[in-house]
């Protein structure tokens, strides 16, 4: 053991090695070794905190917790967490966990182990808690630099992409701007700077920082014709906002193209590569060439018009777009006559809008889509003519109103409006669409078929001309503002109802922290009456058989006020989902060697009972926490022996299944059974049940034992149930998977 190192040499081992180092890693690791050969500790580990690279232990995550060093100069066999039983077990009789925060930010976790009892003095703890806070801030250092380089080089090469993007500050004004997204105007790269970036796109500043989150939204090019970009807005910082454009002009295109295509049936959609090979057509393709899809894509539209020997020549040739006739043989000599329109698309290829050649049919069936259109439209939609009366309505003006089509043919619209207002808004609102062409957002009240309550609407009026720019009629559109104020009450009812679940989950999560820390703060204490009491036990000198009595008295009551608390800081981390599972291969031939099982085994023989264990060869290894089954099954067969009296004990683990993937565990006695009805309690929190028949009384427990060990069950994705009869005993069991679920062990992380 080397106790002459100094503060000092630490110091300047910690810098010599920060240098050397290429990485935050390699620097943890270099100063582990370094403090084991000069200090003398036998195992070192320091968990980064910091980028969250793995996860804590419970007892680390308590350090962090609590800010302070956790300093246990007599490790044993009853400490009060998992981990320090651990450390016991592997020979280890000291250990201090120094947590380590820079700004407010845990940043690394040092667990120092040592095979001598009381190796952690006051002047080695300063010693490493100095050393280890230089090294954090050190750690903190290196990371940072090296993700701020590789920030600056991924940002730098991903903002010269061929994709228009821009840095733009609070005001709008462009800092910086890439070579693509100068081309869109034909300045250069300085000449966009300082300029605002609402001069060329319609988009000002408080839009652009509303969309900082990463959301998008679509954009015009300022200007008669712009193009539609699909803008996304990251945040670089509290100052600057990186704008990233797409051109989805072609696509707006293309998608309302496809959508006035699939209602018709004679017109269809194509998109074709380069060579004019089919990638994709609409669906109602087959009503025009009379072949299936599937048979279409992959041809060549140039195979299928192989008698027009121009065609060819025209694609090679075609600049924007073309427009002909196109005899197409689709097989087996059968000749479709279509029309096919070609254009240019951003990928490369052409768009292709086929439809049948006969003109005539075409603008029928057009018309007959628009009316269709028109038919299905969700609002309420009435055509009038020219002296204002109807000519026709569609379904929804007709279930709007409760009136049929043929009742309102030829009759005047105006007898519709609710009251005077409205009648005078629709006759001037009929003059300006006359002049101007349309006119929208204007508030009327209607009135239904046998009804009085008037309905409050919202209408567009577009008038109609005929070839020589006459009014032929007009065309009202109209939309329901009752459903939507009703909507929007729903909207708001939702909202409300979703922050009071919100406050209530806030308000539990409290209570649940509540239990969390003040069960924490009981523990300490407790730890020292129960560790004084054992002392005073232990004592020879100057101490009655009677007070030896006492200090047994209070040493037992100590230790089960400790177990108390640790089934409600079990409950709390349940609640709270701070429950982790140390996955590992178990052996139940092994697990059930553990010194609390055997404890419990001598206990029911000294209570008269006869106690069997039985573990099918058939059981394989499994993946669980070995801990928490021992938690379980300790809690299922101290209940077992609990409430039985007389008879026997027996714990069989076998398949649950020849097959099966799972493992069943059974704990029986032949105790004093439970009713169907405490039955559906059982495994509730704080439900004790009535020791009914029992001559003998034991300390009464705390309900939480069952409901911890169901909680443990499911999470390593298994299940626990009770089959029992009153004055016949009773059967716990419980189910495990051998193979540990991945979906079980992310959730219960």
């Amino acid at each position: 053991m080397q106790e002459t190192v100094t503060v000092e040499q630490l110091i300047s081992e910690i810098f010599t090695i920060a240098k050397e180092s290429s990485g935050s890693a390699e620097m943890l690791s270099r100063f582990s070794a370094k403090v084991k050969e000069a200090v003398g500790i036998d195992y070192i580990m320091i968990s980064d905190a910091y980028q969250e690279k793995g996860e804590l232990s419970g007892l680390e995550e308590f350090a962090i917790n609590t800010g302070k060093p956790y300093v246990d100069n007599r490790l044993s066999g009853y400490s009060a967490f998992p981990e320090l039983i651990k450390h016991y077990n592997l020979g280890f009789r000291s250990c201090m966990l120094l947590p380590v925060s820079v700004e407010g930010k845990p940043v690394i976790v040092a667990t120092f182990l040592s095979r001598q009892e009381d190796r952690f003095d006051t002047s080695l703890s300063s010693k490493l808690t100095l050393s280890t806070e230089i090294l954090a801030y050190l750690s903190v250092a290196k990371t940072e630099r090296e993700r701020s380089i590789s920030l600056a080089r991924y940002f730098d090469a991903a903002f010269n992409t061929y994709a228009p993007q821009m840095l733009i500050d609070k005001s709008g004004a462009i800092v910086k701007a890439n070579k693509s997204s100068a081309g869109l105007f034909g300045k250069t790269q300085k000449e966009m700077i300082g300029r605002n970036v609402s001069e060329f796109f319609s988009v000002d500043a408080n839009m652009l920082y509303s969309l900082r989150d990463g959301s998008a939204a679509e954009v015009r090019e300022n200007g008669d014709g712009g193009k539609i970009y699909k803008a996304t807005c990251g945040k670089i910082n509290d100052r600057l906002t990186h704008l990233l454009l797409y051109d989805v002009t072609e696509l707006k295109e293309l998608e309302e193209k496809v959508r006035l295509s699939e209602r018709s049936t004679s017109e269809a959609f194509m998109l074709l590569a380069k060579d004019t090979t089919v990638l994709w057509s609409s669906q109602n393709v087959g009503k025009i060439l009379k072949m299936d899809r599937d048979e279409l894509v992959g041809r060549r539209l140039l195979d299928l018009a192989y008698e027009d020997k121009e065609f060819a020549g025209e694609i090679s040739a075609l600049s924007d777009t073309l427009s002909k006739p196109l005899r197409l043989n689709v097989g087996n000599d059968v000749i479709i006559d279509t029309k096919a329109t070609l254009m240019k698309n951003q990928f490369g290829g052409f768009s292709c809008v086929l439809t049948h050649s006969n003109l005539e049919k075409y603008v029928a069936t057009m018309q007959g889509a628009l009316e269709g259109l028109i038919g299905d439209a969700g609002d309420a939609i009435f055509n009038i003519d020219a002296l204002g009366y109807i000519k026709s309505v569609n379904r929804s003006a007709e279930k709007l109103l409760n009136y049929a089509n043929s009742e309102l043919n030829g009759s005047s619209l105006v007898s519709l409006y609710a009251d005077e207002e409205s009648q005078q808004k629709l006759s001037s609102s009929l003059s300006l669409a006359r002049n101007s062409g349309v006119v929208e957002n204007v508030f009327v009240s209607l009135r239904a078929k046998n009804s009085d309550e008037p309905l409050p609407c919202e209408q567009s009026i577009r008038s109609m001309v005929d070839s020589d720019n006459s009014p032929v009629g007009y065309m009202i559109t109209t939309r329901e503002l009752a459903t939507k104020m009703k909507l929007s009450q729903l909207e708001e009812d939702a909202e409300e109802l979703g922050d009071q679940l919100k406050s209530e989950k806030a308000e539990s999560d409290l209570k649940t922290q509540f239990f969390y820390n003040i069960s924490h703060d009981l523990k300490t204490p407790l730890t020292s009456i129960y560790g004084y009491g054992k002392l005073l036990m232990g004592s020879s000198e100057g101490m009655s058989e009677q007070n030896r009595e006492y200090a047994g008295i209070i040493a037992n009551e100590a230790d089960r006020l400790l177990q108390l608390i640790n089934q409600i800081l079990d409950v709390a981390k349940l609640s709270s989902g701070r429950i982790k599972l140390d996955m590992k291969d178990v052996s139940f031939n092994e697990l059930l060697k553990n010194p609390a099982i055997g404890s419990l085994v001598e206990f029911a023989e000294k209570k008269g009972l006869t106690f069997n264990v039985e573990v099918d060869y058939s059981v394989p290894t499994i993946q669980a926490d070995p801990n928490r089954l021992i938690q379980v099954l300790v809690n299922l067969i101290g209940n077992a022996i609990k409430f039985t009296e007389s008879g026997s004990i027996s714990v069989k683990i076998s398949r649950a299944g020849k097959k099966s993937k799972f493992v069943r565990v059974e704990v029986t006695d032949t105790g004093t059974g439970i009713s169907k009805e405490d039955m559906k309690k059982l495994f509730k929190k704080f439900f004790q049940l009535q020791r009914k028949g029992l001559t003998v009384q034991e300390g009464s427990g705390t309900g939480l034992g069952l409901s911890i060990a169901k909680e443990i069950v499911n999470l390593h994705g298994g299940k626990i149930g009770v089959n029992s009869e009153p004055g016949k005993g009773s059967t716990f069991w419980f189910t495990l998977p051998i193979v540990a679920r991945a979906k079980k062990a992310a959730a219960s992380k």
